[in-house]
């Protein structure tokens, strides 16, 4: 039982507000422009530096991104993703200090099969924009539907070949295919929309889209030759996950679930911003002026109640937002 009866003054410790002259815990001589975790003060250029540097050390004490390796990096146009393609675009820009020398690949999964009326016009200006934001970065770049998960036995995907190179029967070979793969995919839209329609709990519903995601990931990354998968899996969101996972019977899986390394599939998932809380990620965004994309989730305009996974984020969030240490204790 918990010893601290009420009256006591011991307690956790809640933020602070910041004064328009508190000084930069850092630097001692800027005016401070965000509290992190326990009331530590930063101003802009300080700020800056102390995320740069936790992204950096995070990749580079763990030793497991070596120099010339190939990356997948999934993108979902989100603040957590988009912060994590800019950190990689300037670690990998040649006026970053001791940049960083993988080979990123970035990869888009539309999850509108799913989403259905949730998205306007089945997001497709969504998409759209998710997919200029990619080119923009001058990493290749692919954009893979989820139902592509549930035929991967089929192959759903051939690589990409230069027709003008090939003589006629191989021409209307690969065209012949090119159809029946295509009548895969559109056989598998309709399976998995079924499928998530038979699906009447919420809580099951983000738990079948979180592995059918993973599972397409992972295919993808090694057909096409990628050794590790990054992911934009923040502090806050990682928190999230661990209890929700906990209040579902897996608490046996959390260590690999919110490690900054996940080895139980042949191709490692790595988790470069795990130290980052939501909070850090928006300001980095602001500070930066970096686009993000908003695509509704499952839960979007539900109750708090709807699922197991949006109820712990309220409870996470709702702490967080008084008790600044609360993602930290947790992880």
């Amino acid at each position: 039982m918990c010893s601290v009866q009420d009256g006591d003054s011991e307690g956790p410790l809640q933020k602070e507000r910041i004064d328009p002259g508190r000084k930069c815990m850092k630097c001692r001589t800027e005016n401070a422009i965000l509290i992190t975790r326990v009331n530590d003060a930063f101003c802009r250029d300080c700020f800056m530096v102390y995320v740069t540097h936790k992204f950096r050390a995070t990749i580079g004490k763990s030793k497991l991104v070596r120099d010339g390796e190939k990356v997948l990096v999934a993108f979902s146009g989100g603040p957590a993703s988009s912060c994590l393609l800019h950190l990689i675009t300037e670690g990998l820009s040649q006026r970053a200090h001791k940049k960083l020398r993988f080979l990123p690949g970035l990869i888009f999964i539309d999850e509108s099969s799913v989403l259905g009326d949730l998205v306007d016009n089945g997001g497709v200006a969504e998409v759209k924009k998710i997919v200029e934001l990619m080119a923009a970065t001058g990493y290749p770049c692919q954009t893979r539907h989820l139902e592509e998960a549930i035929c991967l036995s089929q192959k759903g995907q051939l690589p990409e070949v230069d027709l003008s190179t090939l003589t006629e029967s191989d021409q209307a070979n690969v065209q012949a295919a090119d159809l029946h793969i295509q009548d895969n995919l559109d056989r598998a839209r309709v399976e998995i929309k079924s499928l998530f329609a038979s699906i009447k709990s919420l809580t099951a519903k983000e738990d079948m889209l979180n592995r059918l995601r993973q599972r397409l990931l992972m295919e993808v990354a090694q057909v096409e030759g990628y050794s590790k998968v990054m992911t934009a899996h923040c502090g806050t969101r990682l928190a999230v996950n661990l209890l929700s996972d906990i209040s579902q019977g897996r608490g046996a899986q959390v260590a690999m679930d919110t490690a900054f390394s996940d080895t139980r599939s042949s191709v490692m998932l790595v988790r470069p911003i795990r130290d980052f809380s939501s909070k850090e990620v928006a300001m980095y965004n602001s500070l930066h002026g970096v686009e993000s994309v908003f695509i509704p989730t499952l839960t979007t305009k539900t109750s708090e109640g709807s699922s197991i996974e949006h109820l712990t984020e309220a409870f996470v969030t709702g702490l967080q937002a008084d008790y600044p240490s609360t993602v930290s204790n947790i992880m």
